[in-house]
């Protein structure tokens, strides 16, 4: 995985690897505290962008990804710093899936209008779980080699 853009101050990692036969690109932060951070943002807010203009193999045309950065900018970042953290964005299939542990008092319902009224045209489900123990990043970022030992 190669380093990319920074989103607040945080140093932000992407790659492609092949799932299925198809490309699955992630990208992803430096190494949270998984065990502080997890105390105080104990739910795991999944959002799906069900993406407009997509390539036979799943991942956005360029011109429309280019399009996308200011929403996909806000999405990372809507409950930082305070209520929430992205920790994997992961392109496949045709969708764009945002994955934000938070706060049991992040303002999710807030925020979903927002963006239901600021970017009406794009596609997104919410779902909400509970995951005290981050199993869910965890056992991801072991699986696909997110972060090196040492």
């Amino acid at each position: 995985m190669a380093a990319d853009s920074k989103t607040t101050e945080v140093k932000w990692y992407s790659g492609e690897i092949r799932h299925e036969g198809f490309p699955l690109h992630l990208r992803f932060p430096e190494r949270p505290d998984f065990d502080a951070l997890q105390k105080k943002l104990p739910k795991l807010l999944i959002v799906t962008h069900s993406l407009a203009k997509v390539k036979p193999s799943g991942v956005p045309e360029a011109e429309y990804n280019y399009s996308l950065a200011e929403f996909d900018h806000e999405l990372v970042t809507a409950f930082e710093p305070s209520s929430g953290i992205t920790v994997l964005v992961e392109t496949f299939g045709g969708r764009r899936t945002y994955y934000i542990y938070v706060a049991p008092d992040a303002p999710i319902d807030a925020t979903k209008q927002r963006f239901a009224t600021k970017y009406a045209q794009h596609k997104l489900d919410w779902q909400l779980r509970d995951d005290p123990g981050w199993k869910f990043i965890r056992g991801y970022s072991e699986e696909y080699h997110f972060y090196r030992k040492g």
